[in-house]
């Protein structure tokens, strides 16, 4: 029986082994194949969960998660495996996972970037944005190179004294330094704050952060807003240029029936939306109510506020984060992205009042204080390492220490993964039964003659959303009808009404909100979420046709029809 544990970060091979044992003992919900391969030739995995006994999972309405594309970012990848176990688990005892995998198909890729991700966790790990390949330089360039010097299998910080140093110990606190102010009169101690590694090509003077030779940020690689590297830090020398990026979005055009899209990142607890680059009156304002809706129930499930990247999420005020996936998603597919950053040990440690991003830049020391304490109390003393001695190379006597880059700020320590990621899934879940859903409401057949016959089909959306998802898919003229086919046996013929019917868009339930309409009449609910074909056919009693019903957001429908 396959077993996943969620206390601890998985490396690419025990990945894939959790991947394909589930697979192996849940055959009908769920499938495993590899897309394509990263830079370095491994297998990029795509889960494809659904009921298959009620249908291909092309055929029905569908959400599509992926993860860890930035590599240290490992979160992402057990909230991903987390998602799948669920729903394999739930089918047949959980309702809403029995209707969810009954109705809808779950696309998941628990790690879009295996290579970066596998580095961060090595015995001698490396930290790195995203891809390993090597650009826009290949060759080393002199100054500091991030290196585990003390091979404890940790990337700290490096705590070097300097009479010219910008730091100070701080009185509350002497693990904590705090920045010197213009009346540090005394003689010190005073400290340099460095990456823990090595001094390429040092002179024993002066040095820089050496320029990294892996500057790629995959989430800046996606096609809408996209600018180059100089504009827009990592962005490549083109849109999709890198093989996981390409895998991803061909993956994902190829499954036309997603509605909503997840991105699964580390770290600030927070459920983020397009735009990227652009105010909210850039939405079409039924889309933004739609945003709103749902990011109100993720905010419910999951405590996490939801924010627009714009407003609330951007690393400058005066400049713009471009060629995210959740923009382009959205933008270009017409369909809701989402970016969810799980984690942060501010709230765990009672700091509640904060912006996302301005809080790195500028704090009141007290909520340092908070967070050692929390370390301390709550995890052991694990959050924060205490500084200790090293006979660094280059520079003498130094300190070793400072906050857990990995397990407490981008990662959550390994006993609390399950409890971040689990609330998530009921928010996946959630949207995937928000999506539309064709249903067939009523047939009608009158007989006009001895031979002639009336056929009325109609159908209806059931579900939340619209067939259309958005009102950008319309705008961008992507949103495709629905259709419905008649196919006729042997000698039946349609004498009227083309064989193929576009039946427009249909509404869902998401078009009512309150009962009370505009200058407080009662609402008044028409039929916009019903369509109706209609064809006259020329045949004998108790022929049966066929009637095709699609729509590549909302399913398929095949409805036999017996004339008579």
């Amino acid at each position: 029986m396959a077993v996943i544990s969620f206390d601890h970060l998985y490396r690419y091979d025990e990945l894939t082994t959790a991947l394909h044992s589930l697979a192996a003992q849940f055959p009908t919900p769920l499938t495993v194949e590899s897309v394509g391969k990263s830079y370095e030739g491994r297998d990029i995995w795509l889960a494809t969960v659904t009921n298959t006994n009620t249908g291909c999972h092309s055929e029905k309405p569908a959400i599509w998660a992926d993860a860890n594309i930035h590599s240290i970012e490992h979160t992402g990848s057990l909230a991903a495996l987390y998602l799948i176990d669920k729903l394999v688990h739930g089918y047949g005892t959980d309702p809403l996972i029995t209707k969810a995998l009954d109705s809808r198909t779950f696309y998941v890729m628990p790690r879009v970037n295996p290579d970066g991700a596998e580095l961060v966790l090595a015995d001698s790990p490396q930290f790195l944005r995203s891809s390993v390949r090597k650009w826009p330089r290949t060759d080393d360039q002199p100054g500091l190179v991030e290196h585990d010097i003390d091979g404890d299998g940790r990337l700290l910080t490096m705590r070097v004294p300097d009479s010219n140093g910008p730091w100070k110990v701080s009185d509350r606190d002497p693990r904590l330094l705090v920045a010197r102010t213009p009346n540090d009169i005394g003689d010190g101690p005073f400290y340099r704050l460095l990456y823990e590694g090595i001094i390429r090509d040092y002179d024993g003077m002066k040095f820089a952060t050496a320029p990294e030779r892996r500057s790629l940020d995959l989430n800046r690689q996606f096609p809408a807003g996209w600018r180059v590297h100089g504009e827009q830090f990592g962005a490549g020398p083109f849109p999709l240029s890198e093989p996981e990026t390409r895998t991803l979005a061909e993956a994902l055009i190829a499954r036309t029936n997603v509605c909503c899209y997840f991105a699964y990142h580390t770290f600030s607890a927070v459920l983020l939306r397009p735009f990227d680059d652009r105010p909210d009156t850039e939405f079409p304002t039924v889309d933004l109510k739609m945003y709103n809706a749902l990011g109100a129930r993720g905010a419910e499930i999951t405590g996490y506020r939801h924010v627009g990247v714009y407003n609330d999420f951007r690393y400058d005020p005066k400049d713009v984060i471009t060629g995210g996936a959740d923009t382009w998603v959205y933008d270009h597919l017409g369909v809701f992205g989402w970016t969810t950053e799980f984690w942060s040990p501010l709230p765990h440690a009672g700091i509640t009042d904060y912006h996302l991003v301005d809080w790195f830049a500028d704090h009141p020391i007290e909520q340092d204080i908070q967070l050692l304490a929390y370390s301390d109390n709550e995890l052991g003393g694990t959050g924060f390492v205490d500084w200790y001695p090293f006979d660094h190379p280059q520079l003498g006597a130094i300190e070793i220490g400072g906050w857990d880059t990995l397990r407490f700020w981008c990662n959550p320590p390994d006993h609390l993964l399950e409890a971040v990621v689990k609330p998530h899934a009921d928010w996946q879940i959630y949207c995937a039964l928000s999506a539309p859903q064709l249903r067939h409401r009523e047939t009608k057949v009158d007989r006009l003659s001895e031979t002639t016959w009336r056929v009325r089909v109609a159908i209806e959306n059931c579900g939340w959303l619209p067939t259309n998802v958005t009102q950008r898919a319309i705008d961008k003229k992507i949103a495709i009808g629905v259709e419905a086919t008649i196919s006729t046996p042997t000698g039946i013929s349609a004498v009227s009404g083309t064989t193929r019917i576009d039946l427009g868009q249909l509404q869902g339930h998401s078009r009512v909100t309150t009962m009370i309409s505009d200058f407080g009449g009662a609402a008044s609910d028409e039929t916009p979420d019903v369509g109706v074909a209609e064809w006259v056919v020329e045949g004998d009693a108790d022929a049966e046709i066929l009637v095709t019903v699609r729509h590549p957001k909302a399913g398929l429908l095949r409805i036999p029809v017996t004339l008579g």
